[in-house]
């Protein structure tokens, strides 16, 4: 059984297609963390470089179309891969790039986190970029995994016109509108709930409303990551959307609660903290 859930002939593999993040909060660092916590094998593609840190980011650099096609390519041409993490696409021509690609190898099991609005409410990618990912790339994911101020930003493309919040649930009511446009699942983090952390998950037929502890804590970066990162790992493993996602919920609650707190700047959640918890890694080697 310890050789089944370490791996061997029975283990995943699960690709993550998003930026690199230096510091290894969020991007393919926590990415990569998350499928080890989650028990399967993890394998990145680089769309972006990042200097950051969690207070900022101080410089972005895409990789070119060439070396993103030929990483995706080096990793379907001889790996199966059983489920795919999309994060970080900073540019349409690498947004094509993934599209073309993915529908050649026929992938399944797609993971979409749309990065499009940073905490501070700032834009993180150009216009082009936005629409040919709402456009195009979120009708191959199976999942599409947006914030509220992403979900917003979302709608305003899709209805083309500003946004008027002046509803009640306005959650439901938005993820509708991209479920009955995408015909994928949606999962719209973060509700408005001060004692509880609700997300909904619903696709054009069903809804489920996922309520969950909430955590008083700074130490958040990366969830996000996180959570599609644990998503995609559920789904290659065989879960139904539903389990997968309160699966990936719970996850990210116990990487949370074991966070690593930088003292005076924000600090990361920390995927194998529970791991850590419950195994003497002094006595493993």
């Amino acid at each position: 059984l310890f050789y089944l859930f370490l791996g061997g002939k029975n283990m995943k593999n699960v690709l993550s297609i998003a930026g690199s993040d230096c510091s290894a909060g969020a991007g393919i660092q926590a990415d990569l963390k998350t499928f080890v916590a989650n028990g399967v094998y993890g394998m990145t593609v680089i769309t972006s470089l990042t200097a950051q840190n969690t207070k900022e980011v101080r410089m972005v650099e895409d990789v070119s179309i060439e070396m993103l096609k030929n990483q995706i390519e080096a990793i379907f041409d001889v790996i199966k891969v059983s489920a795919i993490k999309i994060g970080m696409v900073n540019n349409k021509e690498n947004g094509e790039i993934i599209y073309d690609e993915l529908l050649k190898y026929k992938a399944k099991n797609i993971v979409l986190d749309p990065v499009m609005i940073a905490t501070s409410g700032n834009s993180l990618i150009r216009e082009e970029t936005k629409k040919f990912l709402v456009n195009e790339l979120f009708k191959i994911a199976d999942i599409i995994t947006p914030n509220l101020d992403e979900t917003k930003e979302i709608v305003k493309i899709i209805l083309n016109k500003e946004i008027i919040e002046d509803i009640d649930s306005i959650e439901k009511i938005y993820g509708k509108i991209i479920a009955d446009f995408t015909k994928r699942w949606i999962l719209i983090k973060g509700g408005h709930l001060s004692n509880s952390a609700v997300d909904i998950l619903m696709n054009k037929d069903e809804i489920y409303i996922l309520e969950g502890e909430k955590i008083s804590s700074n130490n958040t970066h990366g969830t996000g990551c996180s959570l599609s990162s644990a998503i995609a790992s559920n789904l290659a493993k065989g879960y139904s959307m539903l389990e997968a996602v309160k699966k990936a919920k719970n996850f990210v609650l116990y990487s949370i609660k074991n966070s690593v707190d930088f003292g005076e700047i924000v600090g990361t959640v920390n995927q194998m903290g529970e791991i850590y918890k419950n195994i003497d890694i002094e006595k493993l080697y």
